[in-house]
């Protein structure tokens, strides 16, 4: 079974984002993103993931709650993964702990 990826809806989406795994020298971690289209330039198609950034509160929601836990029991995507975006397949190529951790190509019928 593929893991299935949706676009974000925006800033605050918090049902469609997903974990990527990256390894930098020998040890491995994780980053929440959300999956973009228009990669290099506006129109050109390319999915990739975009890496959020780590934010304290001093209260959670329960919206926050629901997607750590979700994410903590999912699979995370990795480098050479096949994933589903829009009906198609696409295999992730992982850059690493980045704004831009992760681009999808899509794999040839």
């Amino acid at each position: 079974m593929t893991i299935q990826l949706k676009l974000s809806t925006g800033s605050f989406d918090q049902d469609n984002s997903f974990a990527v795994e990256y390894a930098v020298r020998g040890r491995t971690g994780r980053k929440t993103c959300s999956l973009q289209r228009d990669y290099k330039e506006r129109g050109d198609g390319i999915f990739w993931g975009l890496s959020s950034g780590v934010i304290l509160k001093d209260s959670y929601t329960a919206a926050d709650v629901a997607e750590r836990e979700r994410l903590d029991s999912s699979a995370p995507v990795r480098d050479g993964d096949v994933v589903t975006i829009e009906g198609k397949q696409y295999r992730a190529k992982v850059n690493g702990p980045y704004s831009d951790a992760v681009v999808f190509t899509e794999v040839a019928a």
